[in-house]
């Protein structure tokens, strides 16, 4: 039988609700509960916001001291070569990101409004 990962985004998507602050004391005590659980991975913040970078670098640490075990940590960032290359610059430990990119026409539009298209955000991601 196959295993069933939870993945938890409490410290990144949910922190983007309105009027919802958590500080970085709070995310990290949040991945600490989420490790105690048995949650699998928690998507712990962006890695290219610097003012993210702190909290980031520390819960890494957590990590590799044993604290956070076996969570995995793991970032989100844009599927660009900035992005990329703005994360190993700010947090170089990170092992694990989510790169993503929107591909429907509704995400480009609003997102882009007209300066892009579908082949604009294949060239991006390449």
């Amino acid at each position: 039988m196959g295993k069933i990962y939870l993945l938890d985004v409490t410290n990144r998507d949910g922190v983007q609700t309105a009027k919802l602050g958590l500080s970085k004391l709070a995310k990290t005590m949040i991945n600490m509960y989420l490790n105690e659980m048995g949650i699998f991975q928690s998507e712990f913040g962006f890695p290219t916001t610097r003012h993210e970078s702190h909290y980031l670098r520390a819960n890494l640490r957590l990590q590799q001291m044993g604290v956070l075990q076996p969570i995995r940590l793991e970032g989100w960032i844009r599927a660009t070569v900035e992005d990329v290359e703005t994360t190993f610059a700010l947090v170089p430990e990170i092992k694990d990101l989510n790169l993503s990119i929107s591909t429907s026409r509704q995400m480009i539009d609003g997102k882009f409004q007209g300066r892009k298209n579908e082949e604009d955000i294949l060239a991006m991601a390449i």
